[in-house]
């Protein structure tokens, strides 16, 4: 099991679970606008957002891919809030359903959060884990 495999596997399912924390409460949220920018999980956010302060506060974060029959990937790493327009822009160019939430990828209220996974495991059918190598 390697990289391109939970690439595949998290491809038609679009949704992940994200959870952070501020070193005292923990946050699990439904997210979308996902993409992979070579071995980095990028996700677009708004600078708002209760996830952008837990991750500035605590940088580090993990997602969870789960298929219909219970199947999952867990993804963990430290993450950084990326506002380079460039970065927005790739993004938002990389994920169209985006275009129809942030009319402008510059806009100051969107972010990136870009994680590098440093920990992925996928679940084996008996649900025990497989160590993914990075």
């Amino acid at each position: 099991m390697n990289l391109d495999d939970v690439k595949l596997f998290i491809k038609p399912i679009t949704w992940g679970m994200l959870a952070t924390s501020d070193g005292r409460k923990v946050g699990v949220r439904p997210m979308s606008g996902l993409a992979w920018n070579g071995s980095q999980l990028w996700c677009a956010t708004l600078a708002s957002s209760d996830k952008v302060a837990q991750v500035k506060r605590v940088p580090q974060a993990e997602y969870c891919f789960c298929d219909a029959s219970g199947k999952h990937v867990r993804i963990a790493g430290p993450c950084t809030i990326s506002t380079d327009n460039a970065e927005k822009l790739w993004l938002w160019n990389a994920v169209p359903m985006l275009k129809d939430y942030i009319p402008d990828p510059a806009a100051t209220s969107y972010v990136v959060i870009k994680m590098i996974p440093d920990n992925i495991r996928i679940t084996n059918p008996n649900f025990t884990y497989t160590q993914v190598e990075l």
